[in-house]
């Protein structure tokens, strides 16, 4: 699986090594090549070949100087080869050129480069015994021992050397891809950590999935209430959003990686969806070659999975597995504490909904309250017959039903009122009850009490007056009803002595006469004739 970033940490430390290869080659090259030839030709100056390979050797520095580091490795190796196959192996500078050559192939060269190099030397070793062979009567002169020695010599560096330096690259690649799933896991983490809505986390969660791993198709189901479906919620791309828009769904314990991850918790892999029959081809996504699903568990219990398609047959290897599974189980975490949120959301709201009720449910009682306490004491004020107020003149109580300027603003105002007389301070204070005005008090205060507590005193004095005005209205008007129902119960008892209906009525408007203080009255028995009736109306 590669990684999609530019560049990574391991293909910077291999292009350093290779680099540094390549110029410590070229500084050999410069010193040994040219005393190499200067003994070929028997020549104490540096010929004009040994001056052309010295400039090309820097040539090379200055490629590698310049990150131009794949032209500098065909030019090195091709001046190691060419070197190699342009003169017979007769002398040790010769077969080392060769051994360079494979050597370098195998460190440098790319597959195709290195079985080109290591065909062209050995063969041009090869070719050279066979010729000096036969031109000494198919036999091996001990100069010919010696290359054939050097042939498989080299052969065995040139293959131990690629050996090594494709272990080494495996391995660096490995961690670096073990490396990336990890910084990879980490991001996604940190995604999910911020997130607490599944409307925002879960598309956001599988765009980054398929960016950071490359893959072809991420995406992701959750299983419905009634958990028979695997229904899918996110989904990347195009392709994604069609399947949201026909609501794709799966069922649980179906044929595909998705049915059988979700009834069994366990990861399900199809490694080539040509040949595993497990895998549910999508004609939305035909290039898919390989499929991993992916349990998310909440506790023991199984919400969900996490699906993840690659266009390369056996893609996913354990270390992917690994930290494709670390990513499920912090989505899975992730999609509990969203809902574990939106639950609280929802609470919440339904409590707010519930006190906003409450609310409006106590200011309809207070109102009511109030309505009937102000009805209740205007009724009880009509029907009083006997004073409803009183005044202290002269150390005497007196009835007095008078309102003063003050007393009127205080019950108008709804709040204490105080004001100068000539004689000293006034305070008067409504008397409340439930929020309604049922009444006033007014006092003069003398000098050498201050005018806040003679206000703040006045106040606890008439809430508690008014509850207990409340209460002893309450009283009187019980025992009104009480004397009522008793002068019914005595009208009615009368009845059970009298056998005729006049008398039954002449008793009934005798007794309601004598109680309610009419002057007159008339009881009339059947239905009223039309002509009364009409009279009634035209009058």
């Amino acid at each position: 699986m590669n990684i999609l970033q530019p560049s990574t940490p391991t293909d910077d430390t291999l292009l350093r090594l290779r680099m540094r290869f390549i110029q410590a080659l070229a500084l050999f090259s410069v010193a040994i090549i040219p005393l190499a030839i200067v003994v070929n030709v028997q020549n104490t100056t540096l010929s004009a070949t040994a001056l052309a390979y010295m400039a090309f050797n820097a040539g090379l520095l200055a490629l590698v100087r310049w990150r131009r580091v794949r032209l500098a490795t065909l030019g090195l190796i091709g001046v190691f080869v060419v070197g190699s196959i342009s003169n017979p192996p007769t002398t040790p500078w010769i077969l080392l050129g060769a051994t360079l050559s494979v050597i370098s192939s195998a460190i440098l060269g790319s597959e195709l480069l290195y079985i080109a190099a290591n065909a062209l030397v050995i063969g041009r070793l090869v070719l050279h015994v066979i010729q000096g062979a036969q031109a000494n009567n198919n036999t091996l002169t001990p100069d010919l021992t010696h290359i054939v020695v050097w042939i498989f010599t080299l052969l065995v560096v040139s293959l131990a050397t690629r050996y090594v330096i494709t272990s080494i690259q495996r391995a660096a690649e490995a961690a670096q891809r073990n490396a990336s799933l990890l910084r990879a896991t980490a991001a996604v983490g940190q995604l999910t950590a911020t997130l607490l809505s599944l409307d925002e986390l879960l598309p956001r969660a599988v765009e980054f999935i398929r960016d950071h791993f490359a893959f072809y198709h991420v995406q992701v189901f959750l299983v419905n209430e009634s958990r028979d479906q695997a229904v899918l919620v996110a989904s990347t791309g195009e392709v994604g959003q069609q399947l949201l828009e026909r609501q794709h769904w799966l069922a649980v314990g179906s044929r595909s990686v998705i049915g059988r991850v979700t009834q069994s918790g366990e990861p399900a892999l199809a490694r080539d969806t040509d040949r595993d029959a497990v895998h549910y081809r999508n004609e939305l996504l035909p290039n898919t070659r390989s499929e991993l699903a992916l349990p998310l568990m909440d506790g023991d219990q199984i919400i969900g999975a996490l699906d993840v398609q690659s266009t390369r047959p056996d893609a996913f290897q354990p270390t992917d597995i690994q930290a494709l599974q670390v990513l499920a189980n912090q989505l899975a975490t992730a999609i509990r504490n969203a809902r574990l949120f939106e639950q609280q959301t929802r609470s919440a709201q339904e409590n707010k909904r519930i006190f906003l009720e409450a609310e409006a449910n106590l200011r309809e009682i207070q109102r009511l309250n109030q309505q009937l306490t102000r009805q209740g004491w205007a009724d009880f004020l009509r029907e009083r017959r006997r004073h409803s107020g009183v005044t202290l003149q002269a150390d005497s109580i007196v009835p007095d039903t008078g309102w003063s300027e003050t007393l009127a603003a205080a019950s108008q105002k709804r709040e204490p009122v105080t004001r100068e007389n000539g004689d000293g301070q006034v305070v008067a204070v409504p008397v409340m009850l439930r929020g309604e005005v049922i009444g006033a008090i007014e006092v003069e205060p003398g000098d050498e009490v201050s005018q806040v507590d003679a206000v703040e005193m006045v106040q606890a004095v008439a809430q508690r007056l008014a509850v207990s005005l409340d209460n002893a209205r309450l009283f009187e008007e019980a025992q009104t009803a009480t004397a009522q129902e008793q002068r019914i119960n005595a009208i009615v008892s009368q009845y059970q002595a009298v056998t005729s209906v006049d008398d039954l009525l002449r008793i009934t408007l005798t007794e309601l006469s004598q109680s309610l203080g009419a002057q007159r009255g008339a009881i009339r028995l059947g239905s009223a004739p039309q002509e009364a009736v009409n009279g009634g109306q035209a009058s």
